[in-house]
């Protein structure tokens, strides 16, 4: 191997995060078979596929009378998580067992699960065959009263379920529905949506970027069958960053069927998932939260009401995600203009922006209930919605949410044609007297009375954030671990792995020692009277000897002793004790230097560093291959 690709590649570890293939809120980590290169085949459930064409021309009469457009159908099984009778132990006081489940010609699949109630020092992961795209780890954190829960989308037709327990226990859960996904998946097709669409990114969107952050996609589950829709996080006039979110009543309705209250524990929201820059590009779907309550809607008022269901969230938005809780306003003034922030077919998310003043009407005999909204050409697109754009906010002028999207004829073949909103106005208090039929009671449980409430980050809560003062050092060294972390943590728990000591209470813990050799991941919990998070840098501290690789064909790379350490010079001898090679710096850093050994002929030598902390001799071999 050439000197730059050896770099490269020492490079490319000693740089490497979290993968951000991990997704929904989970504790990260590997699959225990990757670590042990499991090449033996899983245990598989094989599922009939459903009848796609038969799936597509109802989907095309449904939608011929305005029914939301589905996107998967929901398999029943019934595994439980001591189906697979092939465990296998670790060596390390744990055991697992693997399961594929597959179903020919699915775009992409999840897994629905009941009796979820996974035991202390249990550990689930979900992830595509080759390992490219991996869900988890899921633990006893993800334990909810109710036992629900549920995975969300991988691409393709067949997924692995890994669980990893302690020695003796095979209990934890039941998968009792598999989704299988029938239209391609917007990860994998990131122009899904209409070409006119304009991403959020685009500047359309500058002026809108807090707002952005409060969009949410949403994965619905009713029953049989899957959906998309959006929704928003909004804000409330407890400032307790309570997770409230906003969708429209017909998202959680299917021809006359309503979400029940254990669908709606395993919708999946998406955080987001937009594109980095103006471009179409693939994007990764990799922040979510699994599960909701439904508080209140205008579902007993069918078209005549104002089109709105309100969720509170099973868990808290984790800082990371940036969540941005939306403001409000319930004057029902006419904004002169203002934007929608949407997800479009499940798709990436995108900005319509109106320039002419919203109008009054209705969507069923109820009048004064919706927002019309023509939507106006802009820079980049003339975006309009979709399916899927369902719920969305409409904001004014302002960028408080005013509305969420009921319907409507806008397209790109159409752009021109308006859509409607059910207004917040008309969902405060207008739908009924109870609380399960208003906003008032969840947007202002402190019954202040106001008519508008600006959005918010919630800055007050724990963001844990760290870096090490070196990620490369020789075996025996030392790390400093630097806390970078946000919203004024009360407690920090660190777990270093491989290092000396392993854990630390400390905000900024003491010099870590690494005596063995490896690639260590390392983890900080923090937490105040807010809420917690936590960060897992996996494969961040890379441990080698002081001199690498050994044997070596030409090129050896010495490390200083101690980090901290400088370098200072090199002498190569042979086996006489003659020096035939001796290196000063510049070195490649002041605590790594390359050592050419292609002039040598093959056999052994020793190799003298002298840095800051002292001299150190080793043996290296040189191979005549």
């Amino acid at each position: 191997m050439r000197a730059h690709s050896i770099f490269s590649f020492l490079f490319f570890v000693i740089t490497y995060m979290w993968s951000p293939l991990y997704a929904q809120l989970s504790e990260g980590g590997f699959p225990v078979s990757q670590a042990f290169r499991e090449t033996d085949m899983p245990m598989i459930v094989s599922l009939p596929p459903p009848d796609v064409t038969d799936l597509l021309n109802q989907d095309d009469s449904l939608m011929q009378i305005g029914a939301l457009p589905r996107m998967g159908v929901n398999i029943k099984v019934d595994y439980t998580s001591s189906s697979n009778q092939n465990w296998k132990s670790t060596g390390r006081g744990t055991q697992y067992c693997r399961t594929m489940f597959t179903s020919a010609g699915a775009e992409g699949m999840a897994l629905y699960f009941s009796g979820f109630k996974l035991p202390s020092g249990a550990r689930m992961f979900v992830y595509t065959p080759d390992y490219s795209q991996c869900l988890g780890a899921f633990t006893e954190h993800n334990n909810m009263p109710h036992g629900y829960f549920a995975t969300g989308l991988l691409p393709g037709d067949a997924i692995i379920l890994e669980y990893e327990t302690p020695l003796g226990f095979t209990e934890g859960f039941v998968v009792d529905e598999v989704m299988y996904m029938y239209r391609p998946l917007p990860a994998t097709l990131h122009d899904r949506s209409g070409s006119c669409q304009v991403n959020a990114a685009c500047s359309e969107g500058n002026e809108w970027r807090d707002q952005i952050n409060s969009v949410v996609r949403i994965m619905i589950k009713n029953e049989n069958f899957n959906f998309w829709c959006t929704g928003t996080l909004l804000n409330n006039t407890a400032a307790d960053f309570a997770p409230l979110l906003l969708t429209a009543d017909h998202c959680a309705e299917s021809q006359g069927t309503y979400a029940t209250p254990a669908d709606v524990a395993r919708w999946i929201f998406y955080f987001q998932y937009q594109t980095p820059d103006c471009e179409n590009a693939n994007v990764s779907a990799t922040q979510s939260l699994t599960g909701g309550v439904r508080l209140a809607s205008s579902t007993a008022l069918g078209n005549n009401g104002s089109d709105f269901y309100l969720l509170s969230l099973n868990d808290p938005v984790p800082a990371d995600y940036m969540p941005y809780y939306a403001g409000w306003d319930i004057s029902g003034e006419l904004s002169p203009e203002g934007v929608s922030i949407h997800h479009p077919g499940g798709d990436v998310k995108k900005i319509s922006s109106y320039s002419k003043a919203l109008s009054s009407t209705q969507w069923g005999n109820k009048p004064d209930t919706h927002f019309k909204v023509y939507w106006s050409e802009t820079e980049n697109g003339h975006g309009t919605t979709e399916g899927g754009s369902s719920g969305s906010p409409l904001f004014n002028q302002a960028g408080y949410v005013i509305g969420q999207l009921t319907g409507g004829e806008s397209s790109c073949n159409k752009p021109n044609f308006p859509d409607y909103y059910g207004k917040i106005s008309v969902s405060w208090a207008a739908n009924g007297r109870a609380d399960s039929m208003q906003l008032k009671p969840w947007l202002d449980p402190l019954d202040l009375g106001m008519d508008k409430l600006e959005g918010s980050f919630n800055t007050r809560q724990a963001l844990a954030r760290f870096k090490a003062d070196s990620a490369l050092i020789g075996v025996g060294g030392q790390v400093h671990f630097i806390n970078l972390s946000l919203g004024n943590p009360l407690t920090f728990y660190w777990e270093f792995e491989g290092g000396e000591p392993a854990y630390s209470s400390q905000p900024n813990p003491p010099a870590i020692t690494y005596r063995n050799s490896g690639v260590y991941n390392v983890k900080l919990l923090v937490a105040n009277q807010f809420g917690s998070d936590s960060l897992i840098r996996e494969k961040y501290i890379k441990v080698v000897p002081g001199l690498f690789p050994n044997p070596t064909s030409n090129l050896v790379y010495a490390i200083a002793g101690e980090h901290g350490s400088s370098l200072q010079h090199i002498t190569v001898t042979n086996i006489l004790g003659q020096v035939v090679y001796r290196i000063k710096p510049p070195f490649k850093t002041r605590f790594l230097a390359e050592i050419d050994l292609s002039a040598l002929p093959a056999g052994y030598y020793l190799i003298t560093i002298q840095d800051d902390a002292g001299i150190s001799t080793q043996k290296v071999m040189k191979s005549p291959f």
